[in-house]
């Protein structure tokens, strides 16, 4: 996953090639791989937007840099898809920004569907690593108490 910092400077470069192949006259399926970085930038606007970006540890960090960068790659995001809706429309051939919007859309769903799943492994992995470290210190703490029991008495 991308740095939260960096997605309005990535979204910008890839919208950029984007608006550039479109000008010159390339079809969809010429620009479908750069179709698929935006809406890995987008998706992960999304989940960055949504809290679910980081881990629990790495939630403790600094939230209103954060909220800033995000709030700026959201702004870079919408700049960047009203300057490709005009470009799709003067350049593109017609139908174009409706199937550029469909392949965006779809590309967007499976990236969110991975990132979610690798969120989800992720969170599952502190949970039992927490869980673990819990177990080791109960019997460390009841192992300690029968020893001052049996040491005490």
């Amino acid at each position: 996953m991308i740095d939260v910092l960096m997605l309005a400077g990535a979204v910008s470069t890839v919208a950029k090639a984007i608006s550039s192949s479109v000008k010159a006259g390339k079809d969809l399926t010429s620009i479908i791989p750069q179709v698929g970085k935006l809406a890995k930038l987008d998706s992960e606007i999304q989940l960055a937007d949504a809290g679910k970006h980081k881990s629990f540890i790495g939630k403790l960090g600094a939230p209103a840099e954060e909220a800033m960068a995000i709030a700026q790659a959201k702004a870079k995001h919408k700049e960047a898809m009203d300057e490709l809706r005009s470009v799709c429309r003067l350049y593109g051939p017609s139908g174009f920004w409706d199937s550029f919007q469909r392949e965006l859309a779809a590309a967007r769903v499976r990236h969110k569907k991975e990132l979610e799943a690798k969120a989800k492994v992720r969170d599952q992995i502190v949970a039992t690593i927490s869980a673990i470290f819990g177990i080791l210190v109960a019997i460390s703490g009841t192992s300690l108490m029968l020893y001052a029991v049996a040491e005490f008495t």
